[in-house]
């Protein structure tokens, strides 16, 4: 397949379309007039609609660049399943029965996922977002659903950079209850991933209007919590499942609280001589 696989399908047909034949262009019309529906026409059918032959399609794929009508179909499927939500996308997915296709499936996805995460990075955001973690007093974080594992996690790396940090869990009291205990000293750190939580969204709007420091880590520079924060730093969440992925989010998380042992080396060595020594003394037995 020589095509472009950056450029949409509606884009390369527009592109070739003069060049096309008589009855190219027929097949060219039809699935501009119906992208959405032509992904799952087998290609009688779709040679039955447009009115030419399965010959015809298997020219007019081979024009644009892919091997065959599978190749041009199979581009179709990744562009529905990419502009329609995650519960429907999932449908979409067809089980081969092969678990270790499945294991590759996923870990090409994950890696896809810290690509972009790292092509996307701002050398400045990341450090701007590292000072303000390091004039924190204390670093709060939050979120809801797996944003708050991704959050529990957070406080575990970066009290194990020397900073620190307590994971603020949702149990019977809203966010705003334990939020107005900090100071604007204290920095908050929400994990908003899609669908978006409305409570965590509210959690950091209110101490952002009450003057703390407020940092984010989302699935998109639009994502309705970056409004409402002083940094942002934002990783690819796409999943097979209809659920967000989380790997490229740990992978940044691990950077960050590397980056922030390595400035905080002195503390974090003082630290771990410390916990060898109690753990010597039989007291982390």
């Amino acid at each position: 397949m020589s095509k472009n696989p950056r450029i949409a399908l509606k884009q390369v047909i527009l592109i070739q379309y003069s060049s096309l034949s008589a009855k190219e262009k027929k097949v060219a019309d039809y699935i501009l007039q119906n992208l959405h529906l032509v992904f799952a026409l087998p290609i009688n059918d779709l040679a039955e609609k447009a009115e030419v032959s399965s010959a015809t399609i298997v020219r007019f794929s081979q024009h644009l660049g892919f091997s065959g009508f599978q190749d041009l179909k199979n581009q179709m499927v990744e562009e529905v399943k990419e502009e329609i939500n995650p519960e429907e996308r999932f449908k979409l997915l067809v089980p081969d029965g092969n678990a270790v296709e499945t294991v590759i499936r996923v870990a090409e996805n994950e890696v896809k996922n810290i690509n972009l995460t790292i092509e996307n990075i701002s050398p400045q955001l990341f450090k701007e977002f590292i000072d303000y973690l390091r004039k924190s007093s204390c670093i709060n974080t939050l979120g809801i659903g797996i944003s708050s594992i991704l959050a529990r996690l957070a406080a575990y790396l970066l009290n194990q950079a020397g900073l620190k940090t307590q994971f603020l869990p949702k149990e019977e009291h809203y966010f705003e209850e334990k939020l107005i205990n900090l100071s604007k000293k204290d920095t908050l750190l929400a994990f908003s991933l899609p669908p978006y939580s409305k409570e965590t969204i509210s959690a950091v709007k209110f101490c952002y209007d009450r003057g703390l420091t407020c940092l984010a880590i989302s699935d998109k520079p639009g994502a309705p919590i970056i409004k409402y924060s002083h940094c942002f730093l934002t990783a690819n969440t796409k999943n097979i499942m209809f659920t967000n992925s989380i790997a490229a989010v740990a992978v940044l998380l691990n950077a960050i609280a590397t980056d922030l042992a390595l400035l905080n080396k002195k503390k974090v060595v003082l630290h771990l001589d410390l916990i060898d020594q109690l753990e010597k003394n039989g007291y982390l037995t």
